[in-house]
């Protein structure tokens, strides 16, 4: 059976997290594992170090442990409110004691792994969209990672954006955002962001490429759009701002990128009250 791992660390937007990662393991047809480490690295700077005491650690993992069975406990009672016509999703959950991505490199490696959902990070735009432990978890994941603020409503999404390179990797994530677009019937625009350097006769051979795959796929509601010259950041603030998405899709590469749009002055005002979900594709998913 395929399964939804998500990843809490107990924050208000782990929560949504685990309430989305619900959503989807009804609509896929899959498990829920719920998943935290209760190692806190902040405060363990060496293992000789004075900070590391055995009875903190034991609380920290009953907390762990005890967190866990609470949120599995009230996705159970939202299991009930599911459409009785639908799987109910089997949850469960597991809390370890070491690293976050070298964990989720091994629950992928002996799961059938169908997407990791994670919380972002804090409330401030200045955090968002990087997570808790974001870079560690996308290094050691063949998965999709799909990160969430407070509030989210999948449900609700109606557009989704997915920036490409036209490359044959982004054949795989436009294959998952139909498949999940199917389900929650919204739209889908394909971007392209191309620089003032950006090859023509390249650019041109690779969309058609890329096009002619994507045209097999049948999938109504999609739509392309090109985004170049200097001024990429201004112009995918307006397409984000204005074009009702709902959710922003990239590759693993193009995350810098993104994450110093996030960054960008202009695009925090814009997004400080209107925080969407990241779907990241790794660069070698499976």
């Amino acid at each position: 059976m395929n399964t939804i791992l998500v990843l809490t660390d107990f924050s208000k937007s782990a929560a949504c997290a685990a309430e989305a990662g619900l959503v989807l393991s009804e609509k896929l047809r899959t498990d829920l594992l719920l998943f935290n480490t209760c190692v806190d690295y902040a405060t363990i700077p060496s293992y000789s170090g004075g900070v590391w005491i055995v009875d903190e650690f034991s609380e920290r993992k009953n907390q762990s442990k005890l967190g866990l069975a609470m949120l599995a406990e009230g996705l159970e009672s939202l299991c009930d409110q599911l459409d009785p016509h639908d799987r109910r999703p089997g949850i469960y959950w597991q809390s370890e004691d070491s690293d976050l991505g070298l964990n989720v490199a091994e629950i992928i490696r002996e799961r059938a792994i169908e997407l990791v959902v994670m919380g972002a990070r804090s409330e401030t735009i200045e955090d968002f969209p990087t997570g808790w432990d974001t870079n560690s978890v996308i290094k050691n994941t063949t998965r999709p990672i799909l990160v969430i603020p407070f509030p989210t409503d999948l449900k609700g999404i109606c557009k989704v954006i997915f920036a490409t390179d036209f490359d044959e990797s982004d054949i795989k994530a436009v294959h998952f955002l139909t498949k999940l677009g199917k389900l929650f019937n919204y739209q889908i625009e394909i971007i392209h962001i191309s620089g003032p350097e950006t090859h023509v006769r390249t650019k041109i051979i690779k969309e058609e490429a890329f096009k002619k795959q994507i045209a097999e796929l049948k999938y109504h509601g999609l739509t392309y759009l090109e985004v170049k010259g200097e001024d990429v950041v201004d112009k995918l603030n307006h397409i984000v701002r204005d074009n009702g998405c709902g959710l922003l899709a990239m590759l693993h590469h193009q995350y810098p990128f993104f994450v110093r749009i996030f960054k960008h002055s202009q695009t925090k005002k814009v997004l400080s009250n209107q925080k969407i979900p990241l779907l990241i594709f790794p660069s070698k998913m499976q």
